[in-house]
């Protein structure tokens, strides 16, 4: 009789087992999809910062030896470095 006690438990706990294995494996798959969604999502994320930089033009700068930042000098910039222009500049404009 205890013998056969011992194999039905026995036989209970091995389908027990793979019944979490089974639940495992499942949720493993769940995981796996949703990374490769989230992984996805991050690449849409990327391709659309890029492609949205992408519609500007961006303009260069230059920069004189006392550290003053020009704006599109060659071209009559208009910025300086946000601050006032010097009146000798200004006449050239």
């Amino acid at each position: 009789m205890e013998n056969r006690d011992n194999v039905n438990e026995k036989e209970e706990k091995e389908v027990f087992v793979l019944e979490l294995l089974s639940e495992i494996k499942r949720q493993s798959k769940r995981w796996m999809i949703a990374f490769f969604v989230v992984l996805a999502l991050w690449a849409a994320t990327i391709a659309g910062f890029v492609l949205f930089l992408n519609q500007y033009e961006f303009e260069s700068y230059t920069q004189d030896g006392e550290g003053q930042n020009y704006i599109n000098r060659d071209v009559g910039g208009d910025v300086y470095n946000g601050a006032e222009v010097p009146e000798d500049e200004q006449k050239e404009r």
